[in-house]
């Protein structure tokens, strides 16, 4: 990474093109909700099977809508907390990019089929390889580019535990998938509650 020091770049146009990408992919996942097909539409009981029938589908996208968003809000933080950038940053951005564009694959998969191990299995692992990005992301430009407002310590051992989190925990739950898929839909649905707020704060002035 060395390197990629040498080579500065505008952070603005960094945050800019990344922002497009995770609005696109955020309407890419809505794409995948369908109207149920319903043969008698004015029977309720009819119209609630069919909802039971596509309850993977809103599950799934409910899910990796909420990520998106939640990745999106970290993004943004790591970058207010950087003072620049360079290529190492753009070339980790883009492959975090590369995770985040492979979403609605794997989520589409998992509502079409939810209980079969191997597609609910190569959903965790997507969503494990994606924060893992972004953690490696954290890291960079925390080690790097981090704002004297910021308490460098405290940081850094924030980005510890945030391997911790997502990563580990999608990763697991893409191993539970072969025993239960209901345990990784439970681990799916806890772990964004752990990105709700940015986990490290400016120093009072």
């Amino acid at each position: 990474m060395k390197l990629f020091k040498q080579w500065q770049f505008t952070k603005l146009r960094l945050e800019t093109f990344s922002d497009a990408v995770f609005a696109i992919v955020m309407t890419l996942l809505v794409l995948e909700l369908k109207i149920p097909h319903i043969d008698h539409p004015e029977d309720l009981n009819n119209v609630l099977h069919a909802l039971r029938e596509v309850e993977p589908i809103v599950f799934s996208w409910a899910v990796s809508f909420f990520f998106v968003a939640l990745i999106w809000l970290h993004h943004h933080s790591i970058m207010h907390m950087a003072t620049k950038s360079d290529y190492g940053v753009i070339w980790i951005n883009t492959f975090l990019l590369f995770f985040i564009c492979l979403l609605p694959f794997p989520t589409a998969l998992m509502g079409e089929y939810p209980h079969v191990p191997i597609f609910v299995m190569l959903w965790g692992l997507t969503f494990s390889a994606t924060t893992f990005m972004l953690t490696w992301f954290y890291y960079y430009n925390a080690k790097n580019y981090l704002k004297d407002t910021y308490d460098k310590k405290s940081v850094m051992k924030n980005v510890r535990l945030s391997i911790l989190g997502g990563p580990a925990i999608y990763l697991l739950g893409a191993i539970f998938a072969w025993k239960s898929v209901y345990i990784s839909y439970v681990l799916f649905a806890v772990t964004p509650f752990l990105y709700i707020v940015p986990l490290d704060k400016e120093k009072d002035s």
